[in-house]
């Protein structure tokens, strides 16, 4: 059967079963969107829509559920790339039979965490730090920080989360508008130290977040503390 050459539901649902049926740890989250919990974190390959309906960019990305939000959100996101010059490798809907293999193949060597299996959280956190050096990583660091503070606390770690708490804070400096992003310093320093000191509320919301994004029948692997 032929394929057309733009994205139309049908032609989504098959792109979306072709990918799951090569990272197969993962489930069908929605339509071009394949997700796993790995405990309080949601590991994911979405594969973003072209402007013009005829092509995706297949891109990994992570989503902590210690944060109330009303989407997934696409942090870490990392998009494929090509070998040759490391521009964004987007699919053409023609090409995909073809590019889907090798393209999946080549997701699960990039992406910043593995695809399958239980975590530690170390990896999780190293993760974190390695997005955190790139020019979008340098972007999104307040938010980076607040999910690595409320990981460790998740993890019933008081001392290592206030350990990053101080780096956030001290790594931010006088930032004031990247603060903003985590709702002003004195609220990053207030949350923080909820969470720290009271870490079944995160455990709280991640249950909900769980409920609220419809996330039940999603692979589950462990991640260790």
């Amino acid at each position: 059967m032929t394929m057309s050459t733009t994205l139309t539901k049908t032609v989504e649902k098959r792109i979306t079963a072709d990918w799951q049926s090569e990272i197969v740890g993962m489930g069908v989250h929605k339509p071009r969107h394949l997700l796993r919990r790995v405990g309080p974190v949601l590991v994911g390959i979405c594969l973003d829509r072209g402007s013009d309906g005829m092509e995706y960019l297949p891109t990994f990305h992570t989503h902590f559920l210690g944060n109330v939000f009303p989407v997934v959100s696409l942090t870490l996101s990392t998009p494929l790339r090509t070998e040759r010059n490391g521009a964004e490798d987007w699919i053409p809907i023609r090409g995909h039979a073809d590019r889907f293999p090798e393209a999946a193949a080549m997701m699960t060597k990039v992406s910043l965490l593995p695809l399958d299996g239980d975590l530690r959280l170390a990896a999780v956190l190293d993760a974190y730090r390695r997005y955190m050096a790139t020019p979008m990583g340098r972007r999104q660091t307040a938010t980076l920080y607040r999910d690595m503070v409320l990981l460790r606390a998740w993890a019933r770690d008081a001392n290592g989360a206030h350990t990053v708490l101080d780096e956030g804070l001290a790594g931010l400096g006088n930032n004031e508008a990247a603060l903003r992003h985590v709702g002003g310093r004195k609220a990053f320093i207030a949350k923080s130290r909820e969470a720290i000191t009271q870490p079944e509320l995160i455990d709280q919301t991640i249950e909900s977040q769980i409920e609220a994004l419809r996330l039940g029948d999603l692979p589950i692997s462990e991640l260790v503390r």
